[in-house]
């Protein structure tokens, strides 16, 4: 089997041999008939469903997954896992990472000049909201030196666009909320990492601290991520289309296939595409808020990489945010009907 993402996501997963059916079943036993299966026990130590969807993501990014029930509690885990003394943030992070890091006392904040042996230096490219781009293969280059570990929120770009592992990244984590799961019908997470023993480690720990997926978003997840490759193409190409429009409208826009963007050139290294994620900035709160309230076809909503677009005034979630910005997630919806919706948004302003 080739490595190409198309045939990955839909076959990566065939030597589970848990059923017969093309489409896999969802798996709900908690325990299991030891004549018949010898092989598995009690459904926190395995699961097949969530063997299939670790199969495939797994493969898509060149190394082992280990899935959870949400993407913070990856997060937590892989630096449960690591146990750092310093942290180094980048300076736009997913809020729910950076509140994380300050909750907890054992692990100090640190420019990455500061790290030292065993320290975590965590990138999130691109990034949220304003699609920030790290140069992968540079940080890893620079950790090395250091002895640090370097970890990458590739939630944007998806396995799809961006390979970490492949680029010096030690683990790789994704939100399977978003674009793998794809549809804003399943809620789940995934660490990859790049050694085997990492992904052994992080499911013994899984194992003890009971943060499994459930039996029906892990099979939702399965089953979203075998579009996935098409949707991140074709969501990719949206996107492209509606940031060129919004650059000609609004003052700032933000998105790494822009060649005003700070992040394109080191986006069109390592990056195959784009993403689906725009985010552009009008002149106040108010403002950005009131052009939210009057999209149509764009759903107002958090969360993003499903198939219908979305619509955020991000500082109302993360305060961080600046205050006029709109974050878009571009969906499967035709994007002349989508420029059309914003146009009208923003006639009003």
């Amino acid at each position: 089997m080739s490595d190409d993402p198309h045939t990955v996501a839909l076959h990566a997963d065939r030597a589970i041999g848990d059923d017969a059916g093309v489409a896999p079943p969802i798996h709900v036993s908690t325990t299991f008939d030891k004549a018949r299966d010898p092989d598995r026990f009690y459904r926190r130590e395995s699961h097949a469903t969530t063997e299939r969807l670790e199969a495939v993501v797994g493969q898509l990014e060149g190394g082992a997954a280990v899935a959870y029930p949400s993407g913070m509690a990856a997060i937590a885990a892989v630096l449960r896992l690591i146990r750092p003394r310093r942290i180094a943030l980048p300076a736009e992070a997913y809020h729910g990472t950076r509140e994380l890091v300050a909750a907890e006392p054992a692990w100090e904040t640190a420019a990455p000049d500061g790290l030292g042996e065993g320290d975590v230096w965590w990138v999130e490219t691109p990034s949220n909201p304003r699609c920030l781009v790290t140069d992968l293969a540079a940080v890893a280059g620079q950790a090395a030196a250091r002895g640090a570990v370097v970890v990458v929120d590739s939630t944007f770009a998806t396995p799809v666009l961006q390979r970490p592992l492949a680029l010096g990244a030690r683990f790789v984590v994704h939100a399977a909320t978003k674009y793998i799961a794809g549809h804003s019908d399943a809620m789940g997470g995934l660490a990859v990492c790049a050694d085997e023993s990492d992904a052994a480690a992080l499911r013994a720990a899984r194992n003890l601290d009971g943060a499994i997926p459930g039996s029906l978003d892990a099979w939702l997840a399965l089953r979203g991520v075998r579009t996935l490759p098409l949707r991140v193409e074709r969501q990719s190409a949206t996107a492209a289309a509606l940031a060129g429009w919004l650059a000609e409208k609004v003052g700032r826009v933000w998105y790494p296939g822009l060649a005003s963007h700070p992040g394109h050139d080191v986006a069109q290294r390592q990056m195959s595409a784009f993403g689906g994620i725009i985010a552009f900035e009008l002149g106040s709160r108010e403002e950005a808020a009131a052009v939210v309230r009057r999209l149509r076809l764009f759903r107002n909503a958090t969360s993003l990489g499903g198939v219908e677009s979305l619509a955020e005034h991000r500082i109302e979630a993360d305060p961080e945010s600046p205050p006029g910005l709109i974050r878009l997630s571009a969906g499967l919806e035709a994007p002349a009907d989508l420029i059309a919706d914003l146009a009208h948004a923003l006639e009003g302003r």
